[in-house]
């Protein structure tokens, strides 16, 4: 097995060098640093972590709260696997940071638990982790212990205290999403949204009629309607009826706005069995760009970005500022939020809308 002196002796620099190396510390030049971390690879040199942390004080290990194990069905059928994402990029901003992710679970039903977050916290202090982060499933406001010496950042949820969150831009994705339609030139956009007990079901419906409103469109030629419910075993079973309300009108829309991917999927199921054919008869669009469902539509989903990965990159990256001593100024709860927001993927589910008579769009 090489050691720290064997790597020293390779590159033809000092052990201390090498040291620095590892350690990621400032003023080594990137000649200095290449020539060392070739030698390390040739090597297949691995630094004592036991030596290292004695050395530095800093175990190189981040923490990171989940509830990905335990409730991955439920996530699969509400809104897609979202800690997975941001897990992803919490892994890839560690290994470009020299640092190691330890992923523990929450256990069912305890997403918003402050003591399961509390006893979390102390296993991790226990492993003298750097920093935390702490993932929910979905958009929402979380309880938190009293906080500890360790830097906390949220990711997808934010508190009332002023604790550092990285959370999704609900109101400009769907904003993006009326745009596009309006561009395509969609006068009649109806929404189907989410449970509005759920962060996002609020912002993304407020978002839809806003962004109708500063188009100009008709607020009878945009009609809304809620077509999940969080307490059901299906969270679809109100799909059918708010498609009823918003399909059965006067005028239909042209275009249908759903609140994610997989209740676009069944949305469109419910049109083609009403014989409304999409994108010819129907423009639809949903929301996440959860990639499985996307690409296995007929016709394939267009949608717009939720953005976990880089979120999940995002934390850490603003997770290592607190390491390093950054403190934000913060005069309300909200200023501690960053927001980040995805972009409309287009597939073949919405189309510009092809010119028509006044006959045939007053039938439609």
């Amino acid at each position: 097995m090489a050691t720290i002196h064997d790597v020293a002796q390779l590159a033809g620099v000092s052990i201390k060098t090498v040291s620095r190396v590892v350690n990621r510390e400032p003023r080594i030049s990137p000649e200095t640093f290449e020539k060392v971390q070739r030698a390390i690879t040739l090597l297949a040199y691995e630094p004592h972590r036991g030596a290292r942390l004695m050395r530095s004080g800093k175990s190189g290990l981040i923490g990171f709260i989940t509830g990905l194990f335990s409730d991955i069905e439920i996530a699969k059928t509400r809104a897609g696997l979202s800690d997975l994402n941001i897990l992803r990029g919490a892994q890839m901003a560690c290994s470009a940071a020299g640092k190691t992710l330890l992923a523990a679970d929450m256990g069912t039903g305890r997403a918003r638990d402050p003591e399961g977050v509390a006893r979390l916290l102390k296993t991790f202090a226990s492993h003298r982790v750097e920093g935390v982060i702490y993932a929910a499933p979905y958009h929402q406001q979380v309880l938190l212990p009293p906080p500890s010496d360790t830097p906390l950042m949220l990711v997808n949820c934010y508190d009332l205290d002023r604790t550092p969150a990285v959370v999704p831009d609900d109101s400009l994705g769907q904003a993006r999403v009326v745009d596009h339609l309006v561009g395509l030139g969609h006068r009649r956009i109806g929404y189907i949204g989410i449970d509005e007990n759920m962060v996002a079901g609020r912002l993304r419906k407020s978002a839809f009629v806003e962004a109708c409103a500063r188009h100009g469109l008709d607020p009878q030629d945009c009609p809304t309607a809620v077509g999940s419910a969080l307490q059901d075993t299906d969270p679809f079973i109100p799909l059918r009826a708010a498609l009823q309300q918003v399909l059965g009108r006067p005028l239909r829309p042209t275009a249908l706005c759903f609140g994610n991917d997989v209740m676009a999927l069944h949305g469109m199921r419910e049109l083609e069995a009403q014989g409304i054919r999409v994108p010819q008869d129907m423009a639809v669009m949903g929301y996440d760009n959860d990639e499985v469902i996307c690409e296995v539509t007929h016709p394939r989903l267009s949608t717009v970005v939720l953005p976990y990965f880089e979120m999940g990159q995002i934390a850490v990256q603003r997770l290592l500022a607190l390491m390093a001593g950054e403190t934000p100024t913060c005069a309300t709860a909200a200023d501690a939020w960053h927001r980040v927001a995805g972009d409309v993927v287009m597939r073949d589910s919405a189309q510009r809308l092809a010119p028509i008579s006044a006959a045939r769009r007053q039938a439609a």
